[in-house]
């Protein structure tokens, strides 16, 4: 899509992922006639996408128009995890989640937001971005042609790393920001209704690894490195290591790395008609790692206060609307966030040993007895001063 850019918006969306696709449908669902740009690098559904593109299938439906099937590549009904000697202890839960042809989903959800009039350039990536002036920021971008823009309120859906606003009061992403990479992977086996996720140092210190199925022949195989390990034990290297000791078979036929800020700080999402919201606004689960329905969220979110303080001409009245913003985000994902956050340090360190010693004991159990809370409660009884390392999980804020 490369429609032409004018030189004025109401609203502009800097970011084709999951946050401003959804920011984008949001804005152009007004009944007021906005004019709104979206643009990005390149087009959001090129292949392969760096994620391990499994969601919740509750939380997709709440958040899309329609769940299509064409790109839902099919169930989850439960999770293998793996400990650091082997122990495999399944957790089964059918009808759990979906796995997604995310690059696919990207696409439908960028060609709706084009039909209903928003402007989508996928060739143009912005390089600055103003402060607010005379009710308008002014954004200047590559492409072709390039050139430059003005926009009443942007929306920064950019992806992790220092983004736009610096030097405002404003969050960036770049918390606690991870290496990760993902490997399209052939040659191997296994049921394509189960993800399995491998914890321990000897598979990604201070991370984990794992394998989401695509279909029969192609898996998605990759890991995150806990950014503390990052320097002694490189994705990459782990990466290798983690194939050729657990897949001894496969054939990689393509990996793409990725950065994934992890965890949520306390700056604002929002300032002068500026908002944040996906990896450009740290809306990742810091121990999961997950950030497909968080990003979501976020652009959703964002985009309905957007709609709010585009007519307002006082920052003192806008200021509400951010406030209510990022209160929203706390209730849904923020505040859990926030908590994780405090526990990962203590989690991502459990010595292999504590996790093997939890998979012996939790594999003696039926498979219809184990819950989640179970398999966490083992790990945790395994090692009992982990409990106190823990106590930030369990604290209000």
């Amino acid at each position: 899509m490369l429609d032409s850019l004018l030189s004025e918006y109401d609203f502009l969306v800097i970011g084709g992922g999951p946050a401003g696709l959804l920011a984008a449908l949001t804005l152009s669902a007004s009944k007021t006639p906005y004019r709104i740009a979206l643009i990005d690098k390149r087009d959001p559904w090129r292949e392969p996408v760096s994620c391990a593109e499994a969601v919740s299938k509750r939380g997709l439906e709440a958040l899309v128009p329609k769940v299509d099937a064409e790109w839902v590549r099919g169930p989850i009904d439960g999770v293998f995890f793996v400990a650091p000697d082997g122990t495999r202890v399944d957790f089964e839960k059918k009808d759990s989640g979906l796995l997604i042809n995310r690059a696919l989903m990207h696409k439908r959800l960028a060609e709706e937001s084009h039909r209903r009039g928003v402007h989508c350039n996928f060739r143009t990536r912005a390089t600055s971005l103003s402060k607010l002036e005379n009710g308008f920021r002014t954004v200047k971008y590559e492409g072709e042609p390039a050139g430059e823009l003005r926009a009443k309120v942007v929306i920064d859906c950019s992806g992790p790393g220092l983004g736009f606003g610096q030097g405002e009061n404003i969050t960036q992403g770049n918390f606690d920001v991870e290496p990760a990479l993902f490997a399209l992977v052939e040659g191997l086996e296994y049921p394509t209704n189960y993800i399995q996720l491998f914890f321990g140092h000897n598979y990604a210190p201070g991370g984990y690894a794992w394998l989401f199925p695509r279909d029969k022949q192609v898996a998605n195989v990759g890991l995150v490195v806990g950014r503390d390990y990052a320097k002694d034990a490189p994705a990459r290297q782990a990466m290798k290591h983690f194939i050729e000791t657990t897949y001894p078979g496969a054939r990689i036929s393509t990996v793409q790395g990725g950065a994934i800020p992890c965890g949520f700080p306390d700056e604002p999402l929002a300032v002068d008609n500026l908002y944040k919201a996906g990896d450009a606004g740290n809306m990742v689960n810091p121990i999961s790692r997950a950030g497909i329905l968080e990003a979501m969220t976020g652009g959703k979110f964002a985009a309905e206060a957007a709609l709010k303080t585009i007519a307002m001409n006082d920052e003192k009245d806008r200021i509400v609307h951010y406030a209510e913003y990022k209160a929203r985000w706390e209730k849904d994902y923020g505040n859990s966030s926030r908590r994780i956050g405090k526990a990962k340090k203590a989690f991502m360190a459990i010595p292999d040993s504590v996790l093997n010693k939890a998979a012996h004991s939790l594999v003696k159990i039926p498979p219809h007895k184990r819950t989640l809370a179970r398999i966490f409660l083992a790990t945790m009884w395994s090692s009992p001063s982990l409990l106190w390392k823990m106590r930030g999980l369990f604290s209000v804020k």
